[in-house]
């Protein structure tokens, strides 16, 4: 007996997507929820995270950017480009809408001294981490008893 099996590849993705956004702490939404997501790359080094997400097309101006909750979120809108009535579109092949992206952050970062730069449509944030104190020696005279 032959059963086939459907494929289907993107709900695939979109349950790895789920799956490493809950393994790393990110906040899920509902799927129903028509929203686009932005890729990033987070990286630790030399005491800081660097969290550098691709914007294309976005007015820095227009980017939202919070922490509520040790939750960051970017926020922004690909706003579609009007076509004029007369227009014979062939093709159409970007996305527009609004997207929004959240990582929960770590307690140890110190978000009071957070950074965030914009070049070549990439969003790069910057937060260091809180510096341990370190252990102090106490040393403790010993005294002789007569």
């Amino acid at each position: 007996m032959n059963t086939l099996i459907p494929i289907r590849p993107f709900n695939d993705f979109n349950n790895l997507d789920e799956f490493f956004g809950t393994l790393f702490g990110e906040h899920s939404r509902p799927s129903h929820t028509p929203q686009l997501t932005i890729p990033l790359d987070v990286i630790e080094d030399e005491g800081k995270i660097t969290i550098k997400a691709a914007v294309p097309g976005i007015n820095p101006d227009e980017l939202e950017i919070t922490i509520e909750n040790n939750v960051l979120t970017i926020k922004g809108e690909h706003k579609t480009e009007t076509v004029s009535e007369t227009a014979k579109v062939f093709r159409r092949e970007n996305t527009y809408g609004s997207f929004s992206r959240s990582l929960r952050l770590s307690a140890q970062l110190n978000q009071d001294a957070i950074s965030a730069t914009f070049k070549n449509g990439f969003v790069t944030i910057t937060i260091p981490r809180v510096e341990e104190e370190k252990p102090k020696a106490l040393r403790i005279p010993v005294q002789t008893e007569n």
